[in-house]
């Protein structure tokens, strides 16, 4: 899921120039912080995030990989996979590597946006590959 901050850590964010989101009770959509007051904020009753952050591939915006911490649940490529990809628990470094070595991501959805652009590059589809899973 997203990573929730508080009130206060978001005003320190914005401080540090960074870009923090905000989403209100009951909405499915997160907006940008910067079209309100600093008083604004400071009475808001929703929920704060960090921006996340995106790379484009293919001309398609998609989640940048992050860093995982020890115990924390990434997605990564997997050629042993006919759908591409896999997820793993972070051990270590030393352990990790070689899962880590094209970058992770956060959650399933992040990483089928990475590989479904990077299938775009050379010219495949989704639908290839459902036809090899037997069409699911």
């Amino acid at each position: 899921m997203t990573n929730l901050i508080s009130g206060k850590e978001a005003l320190i964010a914005l401080a540090n120039g960074e870009s923090v989101e905000l989403q209100t009770i009951g909405d499915m959509n997160w907006y940008d912080s910067t079209q309100w007051t600093v008083g604004e904020l400071l009475c808001f009753k929703g929920r704060f995030r960090l921006k996340p952050k995106t790379i484009t591939l293919n001309g398609i915006e998609v989640s940048a990989p992050f860093k995982p911490k020890v115990g924390e649940t990434y997605w990564c490529f997997s050629t042993q996979t006919v759908i591409g990809y896999g997820h793993n628990v972070y051990v270590s470094e030393q352990a990790d590597r070689r899962f880590m070595n094209m970058g992770v991501w956060r959650t399933e959805d992040e990483v089928k946006q990475v590989v479904a652009a990077l299938r775009q590059v050379f010219g495949l589809s989704d639908d290839a590959v459902n036809a090899v899973r037997g069409g699911k």
